[in-house]
């Protein structure tokens, strides 16, 4: 083999090396950022990830009766005066309650107010503790034992998880601030 048949060979076989890697790269890059979108969706505010049944408002007393009904917690951020509570499941088991001032119907679609959903999800906590370790993320403890996670892609969403509890929270707010206070001050609570 000549010389310039040698060197072409190397040439192609490095190419096809920097080929490989680049693909096996960028197969990791959208595998992991689908895992980080798997986590992080919402069926609530506007999204379709499950079928949604239609909003009713709820009074405190249906809302009281809901972890009875579906065998575990149900979180809310607690009685608001002059507010609607708005209540939403899904088929996937989400709950989610959602909080309307006054003149605001249920179903309206802005995502203009404060709801906190609950998702059964097996090893919630783990998952969290997981993500909170990527780029982007953020968290925070909170008492319990429990965290707080938050980041760049869904800045108006905090998630919480327990140990032990195979539920996550989502706390979403038009104001992100809002959502990371009402995350990290205790008052989202289970139902009770």
């Amino acid at each position: 083999m000549s010389e310039r048949a040698h060197t072409a060979e190397r040439f192609t076989t490095s190419a096809n090396h920097r080929r490989i890697r680049l693909a096996l790269i960028v197969a990791a890059a959208i595998g992991a950022g689908l895992v980080v979108w798997l986590l992080f969706k919402s069926d609530g505010n506007g999204s379709s990830a499950s079928t949604r049944a239609p909003a009713a408002a709820a009074s405190a007393t249906k809302l009281r009766a809901l972890p009875q009904q579906v065998g575990h917690d149900v979180f809310w951020a607690g009685r608001k005066s002059g507010f609607t509570y708005e209540l939403t499941q899904t088929s996937k088991g989400n709950i989610f309650v959602r909080y309307l001032p006054a003149g605001v119907e249920p179903n309206d679609q802005r995502p203009n107010f404060l709801t906190v959903g609950t998702y059964p999800h097996r090893g919630a906590f783990g998952v969290l503790q997981k993500v909170s370790k990527k780029p982007g993320s953020s968290v925070r403890n909170l008492a319990g034992g429990g965290i707080a996670v938050y980041g760049q892609g869904k800045p108006n969403s905090v998630y919480v998880a327990y140990p032990g509890k195979d539920l996550e929270i989502e706390i979403y707010a038009p104001s992100p601030s809002r959502a990371l206070r009402l995350a990290t001050s205790g008052q989202i609570r289970p139902l009770r």
